[in-house]
């Protein structure tokens, strides 16, 4: 096991982001970016590759998440996720540095293998009758209000 100082690596980049990957790991399967985005900064693009998911964790600060032509603003403890085919952004919206944590892997075709498991336990003398798949929304917003 090796520790990562993910702060300080991060502070020792220009834009204050420190991606634990490949190099590190030395694995593909999973990756876990540290960064801060300072007021005034450009917003930064969120770009996971094809195929890749990633969940957004905020730290510290707020961020206003982007996405087509949504806006969302997200702060402390507050989580989000996005496909390789989304385009985000994020713009610091407060006083103080925004930091985040963004975790992420190869996608797992979550549906398709359900359809596959479904489609092994017919019998072969049954048709297979697939389910159209309807369009995911642009951009879904839900919070868990709960006092947990």
């Amino acid at each position: 096991m090796k520790i990562f100082r993910l702060p300080q690596l991060a502070e020792a980049n220009e834009d204050g982001t420190y991606v634990l990957g490949l190099e590190d790991l030395k694995s593909g399967a999973v990756y876990m970016t540290y960064s801060r985005l300072r007021p005034g900064d450009p917003p930064r693009r969120l770009a996971p590759q094809d195929g890749s998911e990633e969940i957004i964790f905020i730290i510290k600060g707020g961020l206003i998440v982007k996405s087509g032509r949504t806006a969302v603003p997200v702060g402390p403890g507050e989580a989000f996720h996005i496909k390789g085919t989304d385009d985000t952004s994020l713009e610091n919206s407060g006083s103080e540095d925004a930091v985040y944590i963004v975790a992420g892997g190869g996608a797992v075709p979550a549906v398709d293998a359900v359809k596959e498991e479904a489609r092994e336990r017919v019998p072969s003398n049954q048709a297979f009758e697939a389910v159209p798949e309807e369009a995911e929304p642009e951009f879904i917003i839900t919070r868990d209000n709960s006092s947990e």
